[in-house]
């Protein structure tokens, strides 16, 4: 597991899949403490909405995902119930050298909403993705603000997108959602259209199974899960 030439991706936060047991997800605890680590690059952050406009980092079990976390409620109801933390609050926290991946899991977050929130820093680079709606959804971010981009979040499809009309649309990382499809054309694809390659580590049970498949395509955004 050689971290020298990849770019790592904190999950939900978290440094490192120890971090998981010790921390909350999408905390300003752990937070602070990837933005520590010299081998972090990226820190992705799952945000959502609440009704009272504030935005705020939680993707909850399955049931929260899908049930409880679609009621509407003011972001003091859900600081009580959950313990989250506001967007704003997370990224006091995390150092202006570091890469934020903000993964929209709210029909109702606007383009106002993320530029506001992040209008006092200055981030190395700001990716907006989502992993729960259509590709359309992120139309409603196109010319966005220099040091903003876009990623495509993997699905069933992605091997059929044409990739120069997401790079066309400020999209500049490119990620497939299942392992089969890591194949060398659609990277080789990739690469030659100005898109960064990578793969969630969401199907892959063991950590030599994840960095087989890093190691076999030279992948270079990994996750933190099996580090």
């Amino acid at each position: 597991m050689n971290l020298n030439d990849k770019i790592v991706l904190a999950h939900k936060g978290f440094y490192d899949k120890e971090s998981t047991r010790l921390y909350r997800e999408n905390s300003k605890e752990v937070c602070a403490i990837s933005t520590t680590k010299d081998y972090i690059k990226i820190i992705e952050l799952d945000v959502r909405k609440s009704t009272d406009g504030t935005l705020y980092c939680y993707h909850g079990n399955f049931f929260q995902y899908y049930f409880s976390l679609k009621i509407p409620r003011r972001f003091s109801d859900l600081q009580k119930k959950y313990n989250v933390d506001s967007l704003e609050e997370i990224l006091k926290v995390i150092n202006e050298d570091k890469i934020i991946l903000l993964d929209i899991k709210d029909k109702s977050i606007t383009q106002a909403d993320i530029i506001n929130v992040l209008n006092s820093k200055r981030f190395k680079e700001v990716i907006l993705g989502n992993t729960s709606f259509s590709t359309s959804f992120l139309d409603h971010f196109n010319n966005l603000p220099t040091g903003f981009v876009k990623i495509m979040n993997g699905n069933i499809f992605c091997n059929f997108y044409n990739l120069q009309k997401l790079k066309d649309k400020g999209y500049r990382h490119f990620e497939v959602v299942f392992p089969f499809q890591a194949r060398k054309k659609i990277i080789d694809n990739a690469f030659n259209t100005g898109l960064e390659f990578s793969f969630p580590s969401l199907f892959f049970f063991t950590k030599e199974g994840y960095w087989a498949k890093i190691n076999k395509y030279n992948i270079k955004r990994i996750s933190s899960d099996f580090i």
